[in-house]
């Protein structure tokens, strides 16, 4: 029976824990990086004293530090993606006791920086290989569902931290916060298997195919060199279009995001209607976030990059509107809370689908890094302009020019076939 022909299981037990673990490492980089600036930080500032813009800062530089960070994490992950998520885990659970306790700016600066590089090894580098490893060719419909671990930060995070924090205290919340980061490196290290060849499954799930073929495809792709130097990867003006094309709508939805709440607020909103809008848009993004990873199965990834697009920039116009009514805000952050998590499975999933399951670290290496580096510039944007309908204005531009970039790229599979 050919692989073609060969129906896949994707959704049998091992894969769905996988994509549970997956979808956890996501939940945490959301959190600990990306989350932290709507909530956390201005709390952070008022208690210690410090300056709520610096933070701001320094937190979009972890978030840049998140994206660079593959460049450095990529080739370990190739090799042992578990090992590495595992260490980094352990190192983020350093990080946030540290975040907790610490009076001292420059230690709680260096320690922010170190969690954006830890981000970068366990959730945007091995999370990403392991399901390429997995799911060669079904990874859009897999990260429609592990990405919903990036949205449900909105709900299970960032609107509920001040509420904890008041309770129980920044140090015992912290202290917490890495336990059960630890929790989840010991489940890395003693509990999930590189591939599925490994786990005693095949990829994708493939009902038919022989184990014993299967754990050889498993040595020969962990003894694999990619012919595609860094050189090629950074020359190839294909890449840069899709990185680009799937990147900036990202930016766009991060610079909602990290500025939803003090938007609203100056806008005139009670806090209760900022943090309900953060809250259901997460809980909302859940469903968006598996339907784009349907459709990505069913039409494509070069497609649904588009209609993603069209979306955003919907969104981003509907949120000029935001000082009319709040059902303005509610229409703008359903979408673009979606977007977020939808953007982090289409870049990998538009980087299989042109380089697939054996070249896929080499080219997300640069790909991915470009991609989360605009999700990191994302956060610091509503920094640059004087008022949030000047920065809509901005984000609706960039989208247009994404959309230009999406259609001019091309999704021609160009890597070694499975």
């Amino acid at each position: 029976m050919s692989e073609q022909n060969m129906k896949a299981k994707w959704y049998g037990p091992k894969q769905i824990g996988m994509i549970i673990f997956t979808g956890v490492l996501m939940l945490l980089s959301a959190c600990f990086v990306g989350g932290q600036t709507n909530t956390v930080l201005p709390y952070l500032a008022e208690f210690r004293g410090w300056s709520e813009d610096t933070l701001r800062i320094i937190s979009s530089i972890a978030c840049i530090l998140d994206g660079v960070g593959i460049l450095f994490w990529a080739k370990l992950s190739r090799k042992n993606p578990k090992l590495l998520a595992g260490i980094a885990l352990v190192v983020m659970a350093i990080c946030l006791v540290i975040f907790g306790f610490t009076t001292n700016f420059i230690l709680l600066a260096v320690v922010m920086l170190i969690m954006g590089l830890s981000s970068a090894a366990f959730s945007s580098t091995c999370a990403m290989t392991l399901t390429a490893n997995w799911w060669p060719t079904k990874k859009g419909v897999v990260l429609g569902f592990s990405t919903m671990g990036i949205v449900l930060m909105t709900v299970v995070y960032a609107p509920i931290m001040p509420t904890v924090y008041a309770m129980i205290g920044i140090q015992k919340t912290q202290l917490i916060l890495a336990v059960i980061t630890i929790v989840v490196a010991i489940v890395s290290f003693v509990g999930i298997k590189n591939t599925p060849e490994e786990a005693g499954t095949t990829p994708d799930g493939l009902v038919g195919l022989d184990l014993s073929n299967a754990k050889e495809i498993t040595k020969a792709l962990s003894e694999y060199k990619s012919p595609f130097t860094f050189k090629q990867i950074v020359t190839n003006p294909n890449n840069w279009l899709v990185s680009l094309a799937v990147g900036l709508p990202l930016m766009v939805a991060m610079t909602f995001i990290s500025s939803v709440i003090p938007a609203l607020l100056s806008y005139g909103y009670a806090f209760p209607q900022a943090s309900a809008i953060m809250a259901a848009g997460g809980i909302i993004a859940l469903v968006g976030s598996a339907a784009l990873g349907a459709l990505d199965t069913k039409m494509g990834t070069r497609k649904t990059v588009w209609i993603f697009i069209v979306f955003v920039l919907v969104a981003v116009v509907v949120a000029i509107f935001m000082p009319k009514g709040i059902a303005f805000a509610w229409v703008a952050g359903m979408i673009l809370f979606c977007a977020n998590g939808g953007a982090r499975n289409l870049l990998p999933s538009y980087v299989a689908t042109i380089y697939g399951r054996w070249d896929y670290p080499a080219a997300y290496q640069v790909m991915g890094t470009v991609f989360l580096v605009l999700c990191g510039l994302g956060v610091m944007v509503p920094a640059l302009f004087p008022t949030y309908n000047a920065m809509f204005i901005f984000d609706a531009v960039i989208c247009v020019i994404a959309l230009i970039l999406s259609i001019v790229a091309k999704d021609k599979f160009i890597g070694k076939p499975n």
